[in-house]
């Protein structure tokens, strides 16, 4: 790496911190020594100053860039399109790197450019061509590589875009802090994203972000930021693919539906403003794309209020609504909770539901960042969805994927946190009133589902005590027909995490037993995956806990997507329905199986019934919180029987 290009990235570096670096830091990324470093920020700092920022030095902090983020935004994007500046040092960093080139190339690239932008080797780009052609295959996309002609993406249209624009939203989470993209910028896409939009398709974003505003108005109601950010990402690539002649086909059929769904219009009216300004002409295929992202669209909440005016003039809506009253029965079932006067989980699912339906019957998927954070933190909701897809082939004729099922997640465990009623509870003190009155205030503070009733004396509490009364918190031994728990005066960390399983428990039912455990041996021999499942599910019909067609449930779950969960550990499982008696079984290997890329020695099959689902969450939590833990999976295997796994499974969380 000559100067030049060192001095660049370390403006790179800088860009990308938030933090201010130490010279020490930069020094060791690039390999050099601290003086070299200091050589070389004496020109960055030149550089800096031409494209109107500084190099600001703070001493014992750091270096940083200061300026407007308008001129950061455009360094940052004329330093990514220079290839020559660029150097990765991740794997995954070259592998996105790669992508991106391709993406955004109009021609093919050889893998001596790439190794030369990358300062790798070819053998290096060989195997870094394997997990971009992995990455690709998800799209059903393909990568084509010729001798003396170079490297360039096959597939669909409309494979192509949907992967572009997965590329652009990766590594993205759901809680990136937004930052001024100019001056006089005060939009909804947040910086990150604008600054990997504008790597691949450089434009005005403020102009294409009236243009969506201008839709939002015409159809009265708000996307999600999600959504909206969506909106114009697929709009962006469709035009960047317009200007290279790639366009979208749609069938005639298709395009004959779109046109008669009253949004066509506003999409028609869209294209006309892209045309005026930025010059580009929208087919009558492209409106129809473009149309199906808006109907596909999530709304917020702010047209509620018309729901009931529109029941009889929108399809999708009397299907949403049909669908939603059905998905609460449901869950009500699984979980032992009435819903029926909660209105905002009706609403709020008639109005995800409408432009599901549309995003189902026209094919289009739907990106949830935050599903693996879903599926850890509320596993037994997301199984009371995963119950509700019924709904979804029954009135639609299509299934549904996980992806969705995670939104539906959401809004059921919302309302499942909202039908909690108070837990009441007597505190009994020996020390003084003000501590005693402390102590009350801070647990209310700490638990909402909580009513301290009174705080009483030992001496009292007899006096005091009423079937109101749903357990006592006490500082001092006692003995009680109520459960009590026991904590100091000061409410310490410990403590609360005490409470929190108590309570957890109490909702829960946790005493009862639901769950039978047990172990299932198989045959060395056995090295697939989907023989392995047939051999467990086939013990389990046997016994009687589930039926022959359970064995087509788990297959199906494990097609969707792979139920390992880390630490050699696969949890698969199908469907309540063709449960008799919920079960979870355990099979041990002595060499670890293939389950799709990772290598599994146990494999826990967690069969619920329906009737149990709304037991299942402490299971889930524990077996989630225990995956963590190194000697976990050294535990399971070295269980002698049944008795010593339950304890190994129901580990305690403290």
């Amino acid at each position: 790496m000559n100067n030049m290009e060192r001095e660049m990235e370390i403006i790179k570096i800088l860009l990308n911190s938030e933090e201010p670096i130490v010279v020490n830091e930069l020094a060791e990324k690039l390999n050099v020594s601290n003086k070299t470093i200091r050589n070389d920020l004496k020109k960055a700092e030149e550089f800096l100053n031409e494209k109107g920022l500084k190099l600001l030095k703070k001493p014992g902090t750091g270096i940083m860039i200061e300026g407007p983020e308008s001129k950061k935004l455009d360094l940052s994007t004329e330093l990514n399109n220079s290839y020559k500046f660029v150097e990765p040092f991740s794997p995954e960093a070259r592998k996105n790197y790669i992508l991106k080139r391709l993406f955004m190339s109009n021609k093919n690239i050889t893998i001596k450019e790439l190794a030369d932008e990358l300062y790798v080797s070819k053998v290096t780009i060989h195997k870094d061509l394997e997990a971009v052609e992995k990455w690709l295959s998800k799209y059903n996309l393909r990568l084509i590589k010729k001798t003396n002609y170079g490297i360039e993406i096959s597939g669909n249209e409309e494979d192509w875009r949907n992967a572009a624009a997965s590329l652009i939203v990766s590594n993205k989470g759901p809680d990136e802090i937004k930052e001024l993209l100019y001056d006089d910028y005060t939009g909804r896409i947040d910086y990150k994203t604008l600054i990997r939009l504008k790597e691949l398709i450089d434009i005005d974003y403020r102009k294409l972000e009236r243009i969506v505003s201008n839709m939002e108005s015409k159809l009265e109601f708000r996307f999600s930021d999600e959504a909206f950010i969506s909106l114009i990402i697929h709009i962006a690539i469709s035009m960047e693919r317009l200007r290279r002649n790639k366009d979208i086909r749609l069938s005639n059929d298709v395009l004959k539906k779109l046109k008669q769904e009253e949004e066509y219009l506003v999409a028609k009216e869209a294209a006309k403003e892209i045309e005026e300004n930025f010059g580009i002409k929208l087919p009558d295929s492209e409106i129809g794309y473009i149309l199906l992202h808006i109907l596909g669209a999530k709304m917020q909440q702010n047209k509620l209020k018309n729901i009931e005016i529109e029941i009889k003039e929108d399809e999708n809506i009397n299907i949403a609504v049909i669908m939603a009253k059905e998905i609460i029965k449901i869950a009500e079932k699984a979980m032992s909770v009435d819903f029926s006067s909660d209105s905002q989980l009706l609403n709020g699912l008639i109005l995800h539901l409408k432009p599901t339906i549309n995003r189902l019957k026209y094919g289009l998927t739907l990106r949830n960042p935050i599903l693996n954070q879903i599926k850890e933190n509320y596993p037994d909701i997301f199984g009371v969805a995963w119950m509700t897809s019924i709904v979804f082939e029954k009135y639609i004729g299509k299934k549904v994927g996980e992806e969705e099922l995670g939104y539906i997640t959401l809004h059921l465990g919302a309302a499942f946190e909202r039908a909690k009623k108070p837990l009441k509870a007597l505190v009994v003190c020996s020390s003084g009133i003000g501590t005693s009155q402390l102590l009350a205030v801070r647990l209310e503070r700490c638990f909402r589902k909580l009513e301290i009733i009174d705080i009483v004396s030992s001496l009292t509490l007899n006096d005091k005590m009423s079937e109101n009364v749903d357990f006592i918190i006490s500082t001092i031994p006692i003995e009680s027909d109520k459960p009590v728990v026991n904590i100091t005066p000061l409410l310490t960390q410990n403590d609360i995490r005490k409470l929190e399983n108590f309570i957890e428990d109490f909702y829960e039912n946790k005493n009862k037993k639901i769950f039978d455990i047990e172990i299932i041996d198989v045959d060395d021999s056995t090295k697939v995956k989907e023989r392995l499942l047939e051999i467990i599910v086939n013990e389990l019909s046997r016994v009687g806990y589930v039926k022959k067609e359970y064995l087509n449930d788990v297959l199906l779950r494990e097609n969707i997507s792979s139920t390992y969960i880390g630490n050699g550990i696969a949890i698969p499982h199908g469907k309540p329905e063709n449960i008799n008696k919920s079960v979870i079984s355990v099979t041990r290997l002595k060499k670890p199986i293939k389950w799709n890329d990772e290598d599994v020695r146990v494999i826990i099959m967690v069969s619920i019934a329906t009737r149990d689902i709304k037991y299942a969450n402490r299971f889930f939590r524990k077996l989630y919180y225990n995956i963590d833990d190194p000697n976990f999976l050294d535990d399971i295997l070295k269980s002698n029987n049944k008795s010593d796994l339950e304890k190994v499974l129901m580990r305690d969380l403290s």
